[in-house]
């Protein structure tokens, strides 16, 4: 008999021994949240004003990088710039980018 993970809305199988599975424990001990998400939230004036300053800043969600390097693409910042001033490899901003063009 394979045990599902006690989280509510999950359907992966539990860890042996275990009540949740391997996502979620990591999830809690990380975060001290099992539902812990950074794509969850964004702080829409931080991104603006990273945006106009084009300066690096630490700390940034996932959500938080992704929205800043469509700013300064519209913008028509080089990626490796954007990659700078996100904190990622400029090759993660170019994929980003087909990313957005194949949504559009």
């Amino acid at each position: 008999m394979i045990r599902l993970c006690h989280i509510d809305g999950c359907d992966k199988p539990a860890r042996p021994q275990r009540r949740m599975c391997q996502a979620h424990r990591t999830r809690l001990r990380r975060h001290g949240d099992p539902n812990f998400t950074q794509w969850g939230s964004a702080d829409e004036f931080d991104v603006e004003l990273i945006v106009t300053e084009r300066r690096p800043v630490q700390g940034l969600t996932r959500l938080e990088r992704v929205l800043v390097a469509r700013g300064l693409t519209e913008r028509e910042v080089p990626s490796h710039e954007v990659a700078r001033i996100v904190g990622v490899d400029p090759r993660t901003v170019e994929r980003w980018r087909a990313k957005d063009r194949q949504a559009a």
